[in-house]
């Protein structure tokens, strides 16, 4: 949980200026990493394309089991995932190596868009890196539909949240402190930042099951 984890030099991965051995083996592994990451994002694109499986199977089911998939994936999400074993665990055991991005140290980067990848769902709405914003019908509109009390009451939910991620990654981008240093021993203030998002992360989760109680939606 010391300071500096995480940061390696362009020159470690030159094979012609070469910094701490085997640049050649790095290399590869980031130019082999890359290419299945694309190969990755591809078959997930395909799988929701015009005449993609995933988009018929969702087109061409029950619209109440669609509902209870987005549902449950944003309640999975928030508590079981984000909240409880990449979050809550690194924190109690003061422990990088339990943290969401272990090796990248970009923990504080993937919990803000996790959340903010959750928000865009319940929202139907993704603002594109031109500024432009696509925006549908949305989980949102219909829990607003159904009980406006339930609505406002996950959308506050929700504004918490994000206003606690936020507060993580800028203070890990400011340079402050890393995430690192936020879960580790002997720091009640950074303990206490990371562990604001978690509470946050589980009243969002129970906002998120309260109001669809009343949608006669069937989870398991």
């Amino acid at each position: 949980t010391g300071p500096g984890a995480g940061n390696r030099p362009a020159s470690d991965y030159d094979a012609k200026n070469c910094s701490h051995g085997h640049c050649d083996r790095r290399a590869d592994y980031l130019r082999a990493a890359s290419e299945l990451l694309i190969d990755d994002l591809k078959a997930m694109e395909a799988v929701f394309a015009k005449d993609g499986p995933g988009r018929k199977r969702l087109l061409e089911g029950k619209p109440e089991d669609g509902l209870a998939v987005m549902f449950t994936g944003l309640g999975s999400l928030s508590y079981g995932e984000l909240a409880g074993e990449r979050t809550k665990l690194g924190l109690m055991l003061h422990d990088p190596e339990q943290e969401h991005d272990c090796f990248s140290d970009n923990t504080h980067n993937s919990d803000f868009y996790d959340e903010q990848g959750m928000v865009n769902v319940y929202t139907g709405t993704y603002k594109r890196p031109d500024g432009s914003v696509i925006k549908g019908p949305s989980l949102k509109d219909l829990i607003d539909a159904k009980d406006k009390a339930d609505g406002k009451r996950i959308d506050a939910a929700l504004k918490k949240t994000v206003a606690t991620v936020t507060v993580i990654k800028q203070t890990a981008d400011s340079g402050k402190e890393a995430y690192d240093q936020m879960i580790g021993p002997n720091n009640p203030e950074g303990n206490k930042i990371v562990d604001n998002f978690v509470n946050t992360l589980v009243a969002q989760a129970h906002a998120w099951e309260a109001a669809v109680a009343k949608l006669n939606i069937k989870i398991t």
